[in-house]
């Protein structure tokens, strides 16, 4: 769905006024009516341009509701006192899955309530889950677009109903009506004012935004192609390029991974969650990233789950992935049933290779990143036995090199770079 400002612009390419038609004698004629310079003008519509000026002027009609039902939304929402108290329900779509007063805990549905929640009963780690980063200087001020007080942190999300792209939970005020349809993004208003700091003026600003609960540091937003969410992200050449390339890496060794795209200056990528509830890995760890505390919890959960997790942090290893913690990783949950469905694929690979170093070491014997993967496949035994069980694919340095050469950001310092990550991958694969 196109945003307001980009549905103004095509209405301003469009005929002004309205067509009319009248019957003269039996015969129907059409005029199209409009003022110029404070003149009404009126003119027949010759019938050779008479299908092409109806088009026109349905896609007018049709343009101008879509406006109208995207400002629907656009009413000035304020937190009501029951949600400023965190009275009410998290809900799962239009499903209650854990009601809260004053912020306390009342009850909570065991199969489909937030992972957090179950593992914490606590709206405010649930909601600190879901809040937009207020370093980010876009971020405060796409706060004072929506005269929002940042001070506050927790109770930002509740602007949006603490709605999320990557899951369908949401904090339903105590006494409101509100479905989840009411609420659900339809719009991506907010798109500039997060990604590029520019502003957009609307005589009613709405709050219904993905934005204020999209974290992390790197400015970003959320664009809505062909009904898919993407998440826009800037940065430095060194990160677009770190993040494609891992994406293409990714893929030639057969780790799930999201999509990633370049353009226009930006790295974008599909939501990867549209049929799933996301869980950040910080809903059952916090923020205790350390591999062997994540491993054994997803060990205790599943099997199969925590030896995909072995997967992914050996990848982090070789591609030098120093920014692997629990919010950049997670599993995927039905949204119908509650069920964990795996881990969530690779994604947030901007702070790889050349972001954070100027070289990557061809011998991990000297990276001390690469050591800790290895400290912990020693130190664990039933991760050591995982990981002797994994089938990694053989690859060659040609094979990354294309790698490489698919990234439209050209990087200087490349030169060595497909021989260190074939050096580091096949010392790795082979080292246990």
């Amino acid at each position: 769905m196109k945003t307001i400002s980009e549905l103004l612009r095509e209405l301003d390419t469009l005929p002004p006024g309205n067509i009319y038609k009248k019957s003269i004698n039996g015969t129907t004629y059409y005029y199209h009516q409009y003022f110029e310079f404070g003149k009404r003008i009126t003119k027949t519509v010759p019938n050779d341009k008479l299908v092409e000026t109806l088009e026109l002027f349905k896609r007018k009609k049709d343009i101008q509701e879509q406006i109208r039902q995207l400002r629907s939304f656009e009413k000035n929402i304020t937190i009501s006192n029951h949600a400023n108290q965190l009275t009410g329900q998290i809900m799962c779509g239009d499903i209650p899955v854990a009601s809260f007063e004053n912020g306390v805990m009342i009850s909570y549905h065991e199969k489909l309530a937030p992972l957090v929640i179950q593992r914490t009963h606590s709206i405010r780690k649930f909601l600190a889950l879901r809040v937009i980063d207020v370093d980010r200087t876009n971020a405060r001020l796409l706060a004072r677009s929506l005269n929002i007080n940042i001070d506050d942190e927790h109770k930002i999300p509740l602007y949006s109903y603490a709605l999320t792209i990557g899951d369908n939970y949401w904090f339903k005020p105590k006494q409101s009506k509100i479905k989840y349809e009411d609420i659900k993004f339809n719009n991506d208003n907010f798109f500039d004012t997060s990604l590029k700091g520019t502003t957009i003026y609307f005589k009613h600003r709405s709050s219904l935004t993905p934005e204020l609960t999209t974290t992390g540091s790197f400015e970003k937003g959320w664009r809505i192609i062909k009904k898919h969410w993407w998440l826009y992200k800037s940065g430095e050449d060194k990160n677009i390029f770190s993040e494609l390339f891992c994406f293409n890496f990714a893929k030639l060794i057969g780790l799930k991974t999201a999509i990633y795209e370049y353009d226009n200056g930006y790295i974008r990528s599909k939501n990867f969650a549209e049929k799933y509830n996301f869980e950040p890995m910080a809903s059952l760890a916090d923020s205790n990233d350390n591999y062997s505390h994540v491993f054994t919890i997803l060990f205790n959960l599943n099997k199969a789950i925590a030896k995909e997790y072995i997967k992914l942090i050996f990848f982090d290893a070789v591609v030098h992935n120093v920014d692997r913690h629990n919010e950049n990783t997670g599993l995927l949950r039905n949204k119908d049933t509650g069920r964990i469905v795996s881990l969530a694929p690779n994604f947030d690979n901007n702070l790889a290779l050349l972001a954070t170093v100027d070289t990557i070491k061809k011998d991990i014997k000297q990276d001390g990143f690469a050591q800790q993967f290895i400290k912990f496949m020693h130190d664990n035994k039933i991760a050591y036995q995982m990981f002797n069980e994994i089938n990694f694919k053989d690859i060659t340095k040609e094979e990354i090199q294309k790698c490489i050469d698919d990234v439209p950001i050209k990087m200087k310092n490349t030169t060595d770079l497909a021989e260190a990550i074939y050096l580091r991958y096949k010392a790795l694969k082979n080292l246990l």
